[in-house]
């Protein structure tokens, strides 16, 4: 008799479920959202392709072969692996077409090490491409076929989405002869970064089915509109397990700008080290909640160093966009133009001040707001005054103040957030208004001793030469 409970059980609570008055409308609201999806498809598909490229390289297992064939008969050297032997590889991706003279937008890594790039449209016909430039920070390329009257999608504005939307992904997944899949699903989040694909990441998460060879595909959304370009999956097994990216198309198009009128792109600069700011930073610095870009150091120079930024300003608007947190910064300030002037609202000492930058040119060997990440945890470290002869033992110059760091217990928040053996802090207090410098061991043990357990302390720290940070530890309980 349980058994035939259990079994019913299921099927009771899917009737229970079911609407009472199902009708031929509720049927109609259906038919129209599969009517919606099959049109956007019919418009969209045209306008994306198969992209295929051959990479030539030499084979590791052929190396080790190279200059022994005199070891063997002359009669054998035909048969014998050659370490000169090139090897080839295909790799295959998908691009949005977005000219109808044959511009085509892909992921750089689709290209990148490429050789005979092949493009398949919709209707099987193929073409030779060409790489007009490509940007590996941002994983963008713009690529070029020799053709008239291709049909060039659709452009959104990817600012405007909203997490929760239904989108449609179009590409190649796993094969040529998949071309044109179409998957639905919804966004599931946007500016997501860390992911650790690229320099500047601001992804559009979604749902929608994203397998290998849908890279360089279109994230659409209801209005049939370019929203995104499809460029990589978080997965375990290599298949898609419901987290895929997108490139915002608004993104994409700062970059695209840039390849097409000169091959290469330029970004702006703002000239500042950057970190984040978390609960027991975020108490220090009097704020009520944890956000924004905390100033570790001003570049010498720099753009904002002109404009008047000092080392524990809080970046918390950058052109009228919120700076949300560290990583939000450098995409904001790497999408606009050198030369431009931007308006930066900073909190500095507990007030909101707007400050006026004129950006200057990214040079190639920094980023556009350099990050030094910290982690949350427990203090408990020992240090010393600092002796010249100790200081140069740690690449410090002699006579730098502060007290240096001799040890660092491994699970205390202190070695959590990045304080090491040889690091030498020079400033401490409760709050960025009262820090003071400290100059001996004598005195940083006797103003620990000043906080009670639950209390956060504020350190200036330098980890070398040129390069500063700011710890926020709370007093353990003793």
């Amino acid at each position: 008799m349980k058994k035939h409970i259990l079994l019913f059980t299921p099927l009771f609570l899917i009737v229970a479920l079911l609407p009472l008055d199902l009708n031929a409308s509720d049927i109609g609201v259906a038919k129209a959202l599969s009517n919606a999806f099959a049109d956007i498809s019919e418009q969209v598909a045209p306008s994306v392709v198969t992209i295929t490229s051959e990479h030539v390289y030499k084979h590791p297992a052929m190396e080790q072969y190279k200059g022994f064939q005199e070891m063997f008969p002359k009669q054998l050297w035909p048969f014998l692996p050659d370490g000169d032997r090139e090897m080839k590889s295909t790799s295959l991706g998908s691009g949005i077409i977005i000219s109808a003279d044959g511009y085509i937008l892909t992921n750089n890594h689709v290209v990148e090490k490429g050789e005979n790039i092949k493009v398949q449209i919709s209707d099987n016909k193929e073409y030779d491409a060409k790489i007009i430039g490509a940007d590996p920070k941002t994983d963008v390329a713009l690529i070029k076929v020799d053709a008239k009257n291709l049909k060039p999608i659709k452009m959104g504005d990817s600012d405007k989405i909203r997490v929760g939307e239904w989108v449609l992904a179009v590409g190649s997944p796993f094969s040529g002869s998949l071309s044109q899949t179409v998957t639905q699903g919804i966004i599931s989040a946007t500016g997501r970064s860390s992911v650790g694909l690229n320099d500047y990441e601001n992804f559009i998460q979604t749902d929608a089915a994203i397998n290998p060879g849908n890279s360089g595909g279109a994230l659409v959304n209801l209005d049939g509109e370019l929203i995104g370009m499809n460029s990589a999956i978080a997965s375990r097994s290599g298949g898609y397990q419901g987290i895929g990216f997108a490139i915002p198309i608004n993104l994409v198009n700062r970059i695209v700008e840039d390849l097409r009128s000169d091959g290469r792109v330029t970004r702006a600069w703002l000239g500042v080290y950057v970190q984040p700011v978390d609960a027991a930073m975020a108490k220090t610095l009097g704020m009520d909640i944890a956000k924004g870009a905390l100033v570790q150091q001003v570049v010498k120079g720099s753009p904002a160093d002109d404009a008047g930024l000092k080392q524990l300003d809080v970046i918390i608007e950058f052109d009228g966009h919120e700076v949300e947190n560290s990583r939000k910064l450098p995409i904001l300030v790497s999408t606009q133009r050198p030369n431009e002037k931007k308006k930066l609202k900073v909190l500095r000492d507990g007030k909101i001040k707007t400050i006026t930058v004129t950006l200057g040119e990214l040079p190639d060997e920094v980023a556009a707001a350099e990050i030094i990440e910290t982690n949350k945890s427990d203090i408990g470290l020992t240090v010393e005054t600092a002796s010249p002869d100790r200081l140069r033992f740690y690449n410090l110059s002699p006579g730098t103040d502060g007290v240096l760091v001799t040890s660092v217990e491994t699970d205390s928040e202190a070695y959590k957030k990045n304080i090491r053996t040889g690091h030498l802090i020079q400033k401490m207090g409760p709050n960025v208004r009262d820090l003071s410098k400290v100059t001996t061991a004598g005195a940083f043990e006797k103003n620990l001793q000043s906080y009670n357990a639950g209390d956060t302390i504020l350190l200036l720290v330098r980890r070398d030469v040129s390069n500063t940070f700011f710890v926020a530890l709370t007093i353990p309980e003793s």
